[in-house]
């Protein structure tokens, strides 16, 4: 993987734990980092001597003209402590072009009714989107579901304010709090499958809603992926960022289990190649070249990313739920790492093509 060094134009204090970096794109570099809403990027970092990295949503629209993430120090904060302490304006960072699938194509001339739930820092690649369909498509209702402990918790609180105040007609934030009370009881507690229902009870015209969106604790996406599921949302209109993996999102999908115990795999990635053996214990491809000292590359582990795209020269496997792979794609024998098991003792897989 290429990493570029871009500049720090800005940092700025969201909250009293997260951050939002601003990055300078140099006029050769304008065509990597073109980027698409819900996208992230990889940054490489030194830390006690380690080189450690980590994957950052991109929270600016495209229309915007430059790139920021946001950084929320976490219960293991190593890096994310690192980047809010010591990351200034001026510094070079490492950086990735933009990568992942998370989104949804835009319908400017179509007016459609959308939902995202997000939770903490999973509103980082929803309020891109946000703001890049709300430029995009005057006829739009969209309804964001936004969960934090408390309203000072509340990343971009300052922007989704002056996002409802110019678009009133097409966006409707609410705020859940779930370690501070509220006048309205609907807005206090996690969003659940419960907070759901009165959702669809008392603010959206759910008959309306085409497509959802979902970004959060993996716990917390599968179980609103589950309820949107059972109330008529479409499989393929639900569209969710995972960032660590699971065997499945949506209850009702089955889990097929791979039977070979021993795999011969030759990896090859950079020019480079080679050639593990992989007890099959059932995990994936991934966790295998991983396991083997492989630095193959990867983000969310869980099918959604595509970072971990490669080609099949020879050799079966069992692919799990993705949402970037087309049946197309499958049939020229693309698979992702991160969902393969295998079907045959033998397999030969590439980077390079």
């Amino acid at each position: 993987m290429n990493f570029y060094s871009l500049t720090v134009q800005n940092v700025e204090k969201l909250t009293s734990g997260s951050i939002r970096v601003d990055l300078d794109i140099p006029e050769e570099l304008k065509t990597v980092f073109s980027w698409k809403s819900g996208q992230f990027l990889r940054f490489k970092f030194e830390i006690d001597g380690q080189n450690i990295e980590r994957e950052y949503s991109i929270c600016t629209a495209p229309h915007e003209g430059y790139i920021s993430i946001a950084v929320k120090e976490t219960s293991n904060p190593f890096v994310s402590g690192y980047v809010q302490k010591n990351v200034k304006t001026g510094d070079s960072l490492q950086i990735s072009a933009p990568m992942g699938t998370f989104g949804i194509p835009s319908r400017p001339d179509e007016k459609r009714t959308l939902v995202a739930f997000s939770a903490g820092s999973g509103i980082t690649p929803v309020i891109s989107i946000i703001k890049d369909t709300l430029k995009k498509e005057e006829k739009v209702n969209f309804y964001l579901f936004y969960g934090n402990a408390n309203e000072k918790e509340v990343m971009f609180k300052k922007e989704l304010d002056q996002l409802q105040n110019r678009y009133p007609d097409n966006f409707f934030p609410h705020y859940f709090y779930s370690e501070q009370e509220t006048e309205n009881k609907l807005y206090e507690g996690m969003i659940d499958e419960h907070k759901v229902e009165l959702i669809i009870n008392q603010i959206v015209n759910w008959d309306e809603v085409d497509e959802a969106l979902i970004c959060g604790p993996k716990n917390m996406i599968i179980t609103l992926a589950n309820a949107v599921y059972n109330h008529g949302i479409p499989k393929e209109n639900i569209h969710y960022e995972l960032y660590e993996p699971v065997e499945k999102v949506f209850h009702d999908d089955k889990i097929q289990r791979s039977t070979v115990k021993e795999v011969q795999v030759t990896f090859i990635q950079g020019g480079n190649t080679y050639v593990l053996n992989w007890i099959n214990n059932g995990s994936s491809l991934l966790n295998a070249l991983l396991d083997s000292g492989i630095d193959a590359p990867y983000s969310c582990k869980g099918g959604v990313c595509g970072s971990c795209q490669c080609k099949k020269l020879e050799g079966e496997i069992h692919m799990g739920k993705n949402l970037v792979l087309t049946d197309e794609n499958i049939k020229k024998g693309r698979i992702l790492t991160c969902v393969a098991f295998p079907k045959t003792d033998k397999l030969v897989v590439s980077m390079d093509e």
